[in-house]
C-alpha cells in the first residue's frame, strides 16, 4: 500500500488514470496475497511444533510419574534403615551382659593380678593383704556371679591346653551295683567342674592297677598301696601326679605316700594331717551317684522347705550312735521318713527313691558314722533339705569347721534338743528363711571350695610346664 501510494504520487503526472489504478490495487493485493501465504504457512508450522510438544509431554509425565513412585519407595526404605541404625546404636550404647561379663573379668582379673603383686612385695599383714581392693571389686563380682556365675548357661569351648588324665584305679559303679566307688559322678562332674582344660577319663582294668601310670593324672583309689603306685610312676620317670585320696574316715592310712604325689585331695577333714603335709587339701565327700544336682546347681527346682511332706528324714545305715537317734524319735513321737537298711548292700535305697525322700523332707537328720563328716549333709544341702547334725567333740576332724566359720546350719549339743529345734521354725516363713540362708551359703562355699581344686591342679600344671601352662588363680564367686 506504501509502495501504490509513492508511486502513485511521485510517478509523472502524463501518466494516466489506467496505469496508476492497477498499480494502486494490483501491487497491495499481491502483497497482501503473499503475506496470507507466509501467515498460512508459519501458522501450519506452529501447529506441528504444538503437536509434538504433547506427545513427548506425554511421554516424560509418564516417565516422571514412575520415577516418583521409585524416590517414595527409597525414601521409606531409607526411613526403615535409619530406624535399625539407631536401634543397633542403642544396643551397642547399652552392652549385653553377656559382654559386660567378659569386660568385668577382664577389669577383675587386673585387680587380682595387683593384690597378688603386693602381696608378693612383702604385704604380709592381714591389713595389707586384706579387705581394700576385694571391697571395691564387690559389686563387680556380684554381677559376675549373677550373670556369669552358676545360673548362666554352660559354654562349650575346645581348648588345646594339655590334658588331666582321671584315672580311675577302682572300680568307679557304686557299691549297690557291684563296685567300690559310690562318688564317681561328685568327683568327675563337681570336683573338677570348674577345670578350664580337658579332662581324659580312663578305666584301666583291675590287674593292672598298680602298674597303670600316666603323667599329668588325677588318680582315685580306695583300696590301693598308694605308695608301691607312686614309687612305680616316679621310676618310670612320670610327674604332675596327684591322688583323691578316699575312704579314710577312721584316720588309719598309712601317710607315707603323700610328699610323693604333688597335690592329695582328700575327704574327711584332718587339721593335723593338712599341717603336717602342705600339699593335702580338703574336698567334701560329696554325694552318691545319681543324687546331687552334678555340675550345675539350680535351687529354683527345689520345693520350698513349708511346702515339704515330711518334717524330717533319717536315710542310711544303723552304725554309731545312729540307733540312739531313731529311739529318741520314737519316744518323743517325731514322725520322720525313715529308711535303714545295711551299708551300700545290693539292697541299698534306689537313687531316684532317695532323692526325692531328700527333696520332699523339710530337715535331714545327719548323724555320726565311722567318721562326723557323712555323705547326708552334702545330699541335704544339694537337694534343699536342712542338714542337722551333733556338735563333733574334736574341732581338728569336724567337717563344719573345714567349711568355714559362719555357717548357718543347724548344730546340737545332744539329739535331744532336735524337738525344740522343730519348735522353733514352726513358722512357714521362717522355716523357709532359714532354708534360702543355708542354700544361698552352700552355693558360695561349694564354687569356693572348687576354686581352690581348680586353682590346686593348674599350679601343679605350671610348676611342671611353666608359663606356657600357667593361668591366673580364679577367685570364688562373691554373693
Amino acid at each position: 500500500i506504501f509502495f501504490s501510494f509513492c508511486f502513485a504520487t511521485c510517478c509523472p503526472m502524463k501518466l494516466g488514470l489506467s496505469v496508476k489504478i492497477p498499480v494502486l490495487v494490483v501491487v497491495p493485493l499481491c502483497l497482501a496475497l503473499m503475506w496470507l501465504v507466509y501467515i498460512f504457512t508459519a501458522t501450519s508450522q506452529r501447529c506441528d511444533y504444538d503437536h509434538m510438544d504433547k506427545s513427548e509431554a506425554a511421554g516424560l509425565y509418564k516417565l516422571i510419574e514412575a520415577k516418583s513412585k521409585q524416590v517414595d519407595e527409597l525414601m521409606k526404605r531409607s526411613n526403615t534403615l535409619q530406624t535399625e541404625l539407631a536401634q543397633v546404636q542403642k544396643l551397642q550404647s547399652e552392652r549385653r551382659p553377656e559382654d559386660k561379663c567378659e569386660a568385668l573379668k577382664v577389669e577383675v582379673a587386673g585387680l587380682q593380678t595387683e593384690v597378688t603383686r603386693l602381696q608378693t612385695e612383702g604385704a604380709k599383714s592381714a591389713t595389707t593383704a586384706g579387705p581394700p581392693v576385694p571391697q571395691a571389686m564387690s559389686a563387680e563380682a556380684t554381677f559376675i556371679a549373677q550373670n556369669c556365675g552358676p545360673f548362666s548357661l554352660p559354654v562349650y569351648k575346645h581348648t588345646s591346653k594339655r590334658p588331666l588324665h582321671l584315672v580311675f584305679l577302682t572300680n568307679p559303679v557304686p557299691f549297690a551295683n557291684g563296685g567300690q566307688i559310690s562318688e564317681t559322678l561328685w568327683v568327675r562332674d563337681v570336683v573338677l567342674h570348674k577345670l578350664q582344660r580337658p579332662v581324659v577319663i580312663h578305666y584301666p582294668p583291675e590287674e593292672q592297677k598298680h602298674d597303670y601310670h600316666v603323667s599329668d593324672c588325677l588318680i582315685v583309689t580306695l583300696f590301693l598301696k598308694r605308695i608301691i603306685w607312686i614309687e612305680k610312676a616316679r621310676a618310670k620317670g612320670h610327674t604332675n601326679l596327684g591322688v583323691y585320696h578316699m575312704g579314710d574316715e577312721k584316720m588309719e592310712h598309712p601317710t607315707d605316700f603323700i610328699p610323693k604325689f604333688d597335690y592329695v585331695l582328700r575327704n574327711y577333714y584332718s587339721k593335723p594331717l593338712q599341717k603336717a603335709y602342705p600339699n593335702v587339701h580338703w574336698v567334701p565327700s560329696g554325694t552318691k551317684s545319681g543324687l546331687g544336682n552334678h555340675q550345675m546347681f539350680t535351687p529354683s527346682t527345689l520345693p520350698l522347705a513349708s511346702q515339704r511332706i515330711h518334717l524330717c528324714n533319717f536315710l542310711g545305715s544303723l552304725r554309731s550312735n545312729r540307733q540312739a537317734v531313731l529311739n529318741m524319735l520314737e519316744q518323743r513321737g517325731i514322725r520322720c521318713y525313715t529308711n535303714v537298711n545295711k551299708w551300700e548292700g545290693k539292697g541299698a535305697r534306689d537313687p531316684i527313691i532317695y532323692r526325692f525322700a531328700l527333696e520332699q523332707s523339710k530337715f535331714t537328720l545327719c548323724p555320726w558314722g565311722n567318721n562326723p563328716e557323712t555323705m547326708r549333709l552334702y545330699e541335704a544341702l544339694e537337694t534343699g533339705s536342712i542338714p542337722v547334725s551333733q556338735k563333733w567333740k574334736d574341732a581338728d576332724f569336724d567337717p563344719l569347721v573345714a567349711l568355714g566359720p559362719g555357717h548357718p546350719l543347724p548344730v546340737l549339743d545332744t539329739w535331744g534338743q532336735l524337738p525344740e529345734l522343730f519348735d522353733r521354725y514352726k513358722d512357714p516363713a521362717k522355716l523357709d528363711e532359714l532354708q534360702a540362708q543355708v542354700v544361698s551359703w552352700w552355693i558360695r562355699r561349694r564354687d569356693a571350695i572348687f576354686t581352690g581344686v581348680r586353682n590346686v591342679i593348674e599350679e601343679s600344671f605350671a610348676r611342671k610346664y611353666g608359663d606356657s601352662e600357667r593361668t591366673t588363680p580364679l577367685q570364688p564367686c562373691q554373693g
